[in-house]
């Protein structure tokens, strides 16, 4: 198979991963396991005798305690289930190789070779390479695995022989290099010896899931673990892997689902489980809490201080502790177990990766790859790294060596290819940036980047006062695909752009299949958001908690929230259900419902807002350079705030209960108030009509609870502003009387106000005076609700003056994502008013969300004339140019345009 095709087929996969946000797939980890209808049935066959009946409910995880009175048949279950501290292991009756497996499994590789020595048998064999491998002698283990593939035979009788071939190819590949037959050998090998030897054995299912996994096939390895567990319920290392797959996916649930199974697997116990252990503390330092790593490892290593993965994970923990001598003492701590190991830099760089600090992670891949260069994983860790700085062809170094090392290894071919396609990509340069664009029409968006990118920069480098002591490279993406494969590796994303720090990808912005397109935007605002993690990224090392560097870059948008946002922060303060400063980090993570993700955000920008108006503008700045230090938010914002991370979040709390009331969603009296105060009336003035206005009043209390009707965002893809829809008012039961007397007591309260307006005819062309100040006393009193301004904009656009319209469509447009309608109609009007330079702006920026379309280039462009910015004008008929190439006057406007300019072309 050519790497393009496999990097096609690559590609499939590793979409399948980015699967967008509301699609249930099967739980990666299960709940729990049973064993199969096929298992059972075997169980009960007659022809068994109870010796081999016993014999094969331990193969399958269904033993019982009278099974495991056999010394063999208990240490058999305490492999199973990866307990191989068991005292059984040190039984001379059990079989050499299971002691001697238990042995490497606790960093003794020694004496299982010592123990192994004299032993035949390609078991025996199989286990010395691994000794020998784990002791620091790659020369002997290669050599040992060479035996086994000289020895093997086209029918080996037991699947023991065949894990032990496969188990030699990769001893092999780590040692001396992996032939590239090697890899569909070894499937060719599992998949016979599941068809021809035992189906029903789980040993196969779990080493092709394992050998899958580390190819990084998790769409093919996590049926055949699946499987693995129908066939042995208390398998260990499906568990494990399952787990292992499903942090690295951010599945913290189905992670502790195989953590609790773990612990709960064991020959009549229960209680820690190394390997649940090892999982604990991976998922530790993915939630960033490298001290519960630390703690949960100290534990397992006071009992197994020789275990090779958890003393490398512990030095990891160290790394992104930023704790540089602690590490340093677990590495060399690990090097007295296995002499030369490439494990613990590896574990050290991939963390350090994953925290982004990338020039730390780099080195301490460099010396893994260093220890073991015919080991691809480290290459394959490398070349991810530097595509994520941007360092193309340090990525491409060390990927080219990887899939010489692993030809079939998902991520080291596919990277590959994107790398080699983004070869063609066009650069455009300038003081803080470059840019790369896949060549033909997405030039036209290119072609219009990189002056307000510098402008952007001024303003966002102001702000936090720093700047990075590199360019950033910008990649505009041509498609929805083509961005996700970018950012594979990445925690899953779901938007138009991504930032690593000092890469950004971006979408274009564009209509079309939304397999293909994720629509319209403005590329300049999304890129503002995304700068802004670049800055806060680079000024901290990479060191800010999440929560804070999607807050400071929202508050970077400079657009003011939506409606039905600040109605959620709203409700949320009042039930109390805002995020504290640990739950905000994981709801982006790991969202627990389905609109925490969102909702972090927002939270996270108001408390922002929160600590500029408290603690000053120079507060986050502050802040960010304790991060840079390496101290952690526990002890960082006393340090730059002067208050705990509670007590911040209690003045946040009090705070924020202001800015709700400031919004208007929190009146007082509520309308609930005031049907009470009507029930405590005095009894003399309670009679029929007072019941009647209590009832409406609660009528009231609980329609505008559920904003029942309301449409309040955006045009849709309306292509004119003037063509809202009428308001939709639900059909509610209230007399005049009785909200003329609310109004009158209450002119400025909000729900009132809003009732008044459900009753008032809207739809009119001509709003009458009092229609109109209703309008603007709801639009001062609930500024958050852009409703007023819609009704506004499309009775004024209809007005002898339509410009009047014009601060309400402004309004509308701050609040729009991805409808350029207002920016449209606000530059057609703005022309009308003889303001060029403001009629400009509004075009560049529906360019900037729909830079495709011919007409709002043509508006762009006459706008630009006007405003006297002839530059800006032959950009957008270049624009046009491409796309209509067939029209032959934009050729006759550019040489126009170039006369105007004083180019010394004077043809045509």
């Amino acid at each position: 198979m050519s790497r393009f095709v496999f990097s096609i087929s690559c590609m499939c996969v590793l979409l399948i991963t980015v699967a967008a946000e509301g699609q249930n797939p099967p739980p990666m980890v299960p709940r729990d396991a049973a064993p199969s209808a096929l298992v059972i049935e075997s169980l009960k066959a007659d022809w068994l005798t109870p010796e081999e009946k016993a014999d094969l409910r331990v193969a399958h995880g269904t033993w019982n305690e009278q099974d495991l009175e056999s010394p063999v048949r208990r240490a058999m279950a305490a492999r199973i289930t990866g307990r191989f501290n068991d005292p059984v292991f040190e039984n001379p009756e059990v079989p050499v190789t299971l002691r001697a497996e238990a042995l490497i499994a606790r960093g003794h590789g020694k004496d299982a070779i010592a123990l192994l020595e004299g032993v035949e048998g390609m078991e025996a064999i199989g286990l010395r390479a691994r000794a020998y491998e784990q002791s620091g002698f790659p020369e002997a283990a290669g050599r040992e695995a060479e035996m086994i593939l000289a020895a093997r035979s086209d029918e080996m009788p037991t699947i023991a022989e065949v894990l032990a071939v496969v188990d030699a190819m990769r001893v092999r590949a780590r040692t001396n290099g992996t032939p590239a037959r090697d890899y569909q050998t070894m499937l060719d090998l599992l998949g016979n010896a599941r068809d021809r030897i035992n189906r029903l054995d789980p040993g196969v299912r779990i080493a092709e899931g394992d050998l899958l996994l580390a190819r990084n096939d998790p769409a093919e390895a996590i049926p055949a673990l699946h499987e693995a567990l129908g066939l042995n319920p208390r398998a260990a290392w499906a568990w494990y892997l399952l787990g292992d797959t499903a942090i690295s996916q951010f599945d913290f649930d189905g992670a502790a689902s195989a953590m609790e199974t773990l612990r709960n697997l064991g020959p009549g116990e229960t209680g820690e489980h190394p390997l649940a252990t090892l999982l604990e503390a991976r998922s530790a330092m993915v939630r960033e809490d490298p001290d519960l790593a630390r703690d949960v490892l100290d534990e397992l290593l006071n009992d197994e201080p020789r275990m090779p993965r958890a003393i490398a994970l512990r030095a990891a923990v160290e790394a992104v502790r930023y704790d540089e001598p602690a590490m340093k003492n677990w590495l060399d701590a690990l090097d007295e177990v296995s002499p030369g190991s490439a494990m613990g830099y590896y574990e050290v760089g991939r963390a350090l990766a994953f925290d982004r600090q990338y020039d730390e992670a780099a080195n301490a891949l460099k010396e893994a790859i260093q220890r073991r260069p015919a080991w691809p994983v480290p290459y394959i860790e490398l070349g991810l790294l530097e595509m994520q700085t941007g360092r193309d062809g340090e990525a491409r170094a060390a990927l080219e060596i990887a899939e010489q090392l692993d030809p079939f290894n998902v991520r080291a071919a596919f990277s590959l290819f994107l790398l080699e396609e983004m070869d063609t990509y066009e650069v455009r340069e300038s003081e803080h940036f470059i840019l790369k664009s896949k060549p033909g029409v997405d030039e036209i968006v290119a072609s219009m980047m990189l002056e307000p990118l510098e402008e952007m920069h001024e303003i966002v480098a102001e702000r936090f006062q720093h700047e990075p002591d590199r360019k950033t490279v910008i990649e505009l993406m041509p498609d929805h695909k083509f961005f996700s494969v970018r950012i594979t590796g990445m925690p899953q994303i779901h938007t138009v752009a991504a930032c690593t720090g000092p890469l950004i990808a971006i979408e274009v912005p564009r209509e079309g299949p939304k397999d293909e397109h994720l629509g319209l935007f403005d590329w300049l605002k999304v890129l503002r958001h995304e700068y802004t993690h670049t800055i806060t990224l680079s000024q901290t090392r990479n060191r800010i908690p999440h929560w804070l560097t999607e807050a400071a870059a929202v508050s970077m948008e400079f657009a003011p929230r939506k409606y039905t946002t600040a109605r959620e922060l709203a409700q949320r303060w009042r039930r109390g259900e805002l995020f504290d400063l640990e739950e905000i980090n994981w709801a982006f993570v790991r969202p627990k419902q389905p609109g925490d993700r969102s909702f972090a955000y927002a939270q996270g920008y108001w408390m922002v807002e929160y600590m500029n108006e408290t603690f000053g503008e120079s507060a986050l700045i502050r802040l960010l350079g304790r991060y840079f230090e390496g101290v952690r938010e526990s002890e960082a914002m006393p340090q730059a705030l002067g208050v705990t991370r509670e007590e911040f979040y209690e003045g946040f709390l009090v705070w924020a209960g202001d800015q709700v009331a400031s919004w208007g969603l929190d009146p007082k009296p509520s309308l609930d108030e005031l049907a009470d105060r009507i029930r405590e009336a005095d009894p003399e003035q309670r009679g029929e009509l007072e019941e009647a206005k209590r009832r409406r009043l609660e009528e009231i209390a609980a329609m505008l609870s559920g904003q029942a009707g309301r449409a309040v965002e955006g045009a849709g893809s309306r292509s004119d502003a003037k063509d809202w829809p009428p308001l939709r008012r639900p059909p509610v039961s209230i007399d005049g009387q009785t909200l003329g007397e609310l109004h009158e007591e209450h002119p400025e309260h909000p729900d009132v106000l809003e009732l008044m307006l459900r009753r008032t005819d809207l739809d009119q062309d001509v709003l009458d005076p009092a229609s109109r100040e209703l309008l603007e006393t709801y639009a001062q009193v609930r500024p958050v609700d852009p409703f007023p301004h819609r009704v506004l904009a499309r009775v004024l656009l209809e007005s002898d003056d339509p410009t009047e319209a014009i601060p309400h469509l402004n309004e509308l447009d701050l609040r729009s994502e991805n409808d350029n309608t207002y920016a449209l109609e606000m530059a057609r009007l703005l022309r009308k008013a003889r303001k060029p330079v403001a009629a400009l702006e509004a075009a560049e920026r529906a360019v900037r969300m729909n830079p495709y379309a011919p007409a709002n280039r043509e508006l762009a462009a006459a706008a630009a004339v006007e405003a006297g910015d002839l530059a800006s004008a032959k950009r957008h008929i270049e624009a046009l140019v491409l796309l209509e190439p067939d029209q032959p006057r934009h050729g006759r406007r550019i040489k126009a345009i170039e006369r105007l300019m004083g180019s010394g072309n004077e043809e045509g």
